[in-house]
């Protein structure tokens, strides 16, 4: 039975900003220079060394990451990019705004990512690049999508925006990819408030994204300032998507404080497992391979609905009158209006996809969040669905 009802609403996301992060913002807002700069630049090389690739890039978002780097493969009207419907609006928009056509692979219905086998039928000879998403900050198989790409010549782009921090064999998810995309927008395990990441080990493809995320310039403001020289040139059609020193700032200061909040991570996703470990013939927790550290962006829990006399978002209602918040990541891209219409998109193309956007919930993690808490959750989520079992 669960416990009485809390005073406060627990949220699916909190954000705490440590002191290191404030005394760099307040620095950088004495400085006189906010825009890219010195803090762009030591962030691009913490990251790096994080992923444990050469080259990054520092962008506005990982929205403009990923169109930048389909961009810098010659994305283009009459080829196409494969992905997985199961995911934000946001991976399916970079490859349009480029002209290119999402190609969308089923799901594999346990880890809730791309299956690979499903990628390999949906090639084609117009397939220009193939973009896997990390749901929840775990890992894609990318052994088996990195042998995949090699055989067929094609770059693998990989949109981690949840995976920072995460791996496989120890390895990050960039150092398997042509180029990873990160995400730093608030509610990440690694924030500038707003922000990305474009990492890569080639250095031509990370030249290409810098060109091309400051508008096409050779020199930005703070390099022509550093070399007391205003000309540049402007050798592609680039669009506005560098990172603020203001912005990269706070991504220095929440570094800081990384390995200690991933740690927290860890061991909220491992009080989940165990008090919820009973549970297991109504609701399907996250899988994580043998050799996968996730990042636990996410923890989403699998109702069994044939199981139950409510469905899921009866579930998360009954959860909210119990003061806590509940998420779904996420609807299915063919639940969206403007894909669906546009991209002729059908819940019946994706079995897989399609059953588990009507069961994933996702549970709050965060590095703030108490475990006593965790419990609570956890006692709610027994007591909701036992006393709605068939």
């Amino acid at each position: 039975m669960a416990r009485a009802k809390t005073k406060k609403t627990i949220p699916l996301f909190d954000l705490k900003l440590n002191a290191a992060t404030k005394r760099l913002v307040r620095r950088t807002l004495d400085s006189g220079w906010l825009s890219t700069g010195p803090n762009a630049d030591e962030f691009e090389k913490a990251i790096a060394k994080l992923s444990g690739v050469r080259y990054a890039v520092a962008v506005s978002s990982a929205t403009a990451g990923l169109e930048l780097a389909l961009r810098a493969v010659n994305a283009r009207q009459g080829v196409e990019v494969i992905t997985t419907p199961l995911t934000f609006a946001a991976t399916a928009a970079a490859i349009m705004r480029t002209g290119a056509r999402p190609i969308f692979a089923d799901i594999d219905p346990v880890t809730l990512n791309i299956d690979s086998d499903e990628v390999e039928r949906k090639l084609s000879t117009s397939t220009l690049a193939i973009m896997p998403v990390d749901i929840a900050g775990h890992p894609c198989d990318y052994p088996k999508l990195a042998a995949l790409c090699d055989r067929y010549r094609l770059p693998l782009m990989a949109d981690a925006a949840h995976s920072v921090g995460a791996s496989v064999g120890r390895k990050s998810v960039a150092a398997f990819a042509d180029v990873a995309v990160h995400s730093f927008y608030s509610t990440k395990n690694l924030t500038c408030g707003e922000g990305g990441m474009v990492l890569t080990r080639h250095k031509q493809f990370a030249e290409a994204v810098r060109l091309l995320s400051r508008q096409g310039m050779t020199r930005t403001a703070h390099e022509r300032r550093k070399k007391s020289s205003r000309a540049y040139d402007i050798r592609a059609l680039g669009m506005k998507a560098n990172l603020s020193d203001v912005h990269a700032a706070i991504g220095l200061g929440q570094l800081t404080s990384f390995e200690n909040d991933q740690a927290k991570r860890r061991k909220i996703a491992e009080r989940y497992f165990r008090n919820l470990a009973a549970l297991q013939d109504i609701i399907e927790l996250p899988f994580v391979a043998d050799n996968a550290e996730p990042s636990w962006h996410l923890f989403i829990i699998k109702l069994r609905l044939s199981r139950l006399k409510t469905d899921r978002d009866r579930f998360i209602r009954l959860m909210a009158a119990r003061s806590v918040e509940c998420g779904v990541h996420y609807q299915g891209m063919f639940d969206l209006s403007y894909y669906r219409t546009h991209l002729g998109l059908s819940p019946q193309f994706f079995p897989n996809a399609a059953w588990a956007t009507r069961r994933v919930v996702s549970l709050p993690i965060y590095p703030t969040l108490p475990l006593k808490d965790v419990d609570y959750i956890c006692d709610c989520v027994v007591d909701v669905l036992t006393r709605h079992c068939r």
